[in-house]
């Protein structure tokens, strides 16, 4: 009973339910804020309309470059380092070179042929959740939507 005091429970049960529900538009608007989008000749993970975490871009020769958010540290781009993509718990150890980033610090970079990345891009499109691991720490993705932003992707580089 300590909602009495508030006043809750002695509304009808349906202004309750309305009262719950109307806090859906909120919530709604924050998860659609996370998600999977093509841009252009780049596709990956957004956060409110901008990339965050792991982007995909169209490169010259029929390349898809993968690019991997720093943390805002500088790393050595003299040598390859490890980044761990596991895809519904399949893991993928892909050897990456740290780049500057336009942002500050480095982000971590490879490219690829179409074909070498079409086994990752498949997982992709069909997988439920992303665990990249970098130098610079780890992060969990949602990869819902992630089907459709690759397959524009792919589209728009030749593949």
């Amino acid at each position: 009973m300590p909602l009495a005091p508030l006043g809750f429970r002695r509304h009808p049960p349906v202004f309750r339910f309305l009262l719950a529900f109307s806090f859906l538009p909120v919530f709604g608007q924050a998860a659609l804020a996370q998600e999977w989008r093509a841009q252009g000749p780049r596709a990956g993970f957004t956060l409110a309309g901008k990339p965050a975490g792991l982007v995909f871009e169209c490169a010259p020769g029929g390349r898809l470059r993968t690019l991997v958010a720093g943390n805002g540290a500088g790393f050595p781009g003299d040598r390859d380092l490890t980044l761990v993509l596991s895809v519904d718990g399949t893991a993928r150890l892909l050897p990456v070179r740290a780049e500057a980033d336009p942002a500050g610090g480095s982000r971590f970079a490879r490219s690829d042929s179409l074909a070498e990345a079409e086994p990752l891009l498949a997982a992709l499109r069909r997988g439920r959740s992303l665990e990249v691991s970098s130098p610079a720490g780890r992060m969990v993705l949602p990869l819902r939507g992630s089907e459709r932003a690759l397959a524009q992707l792919l589209t728009r580089c030749g593949g």
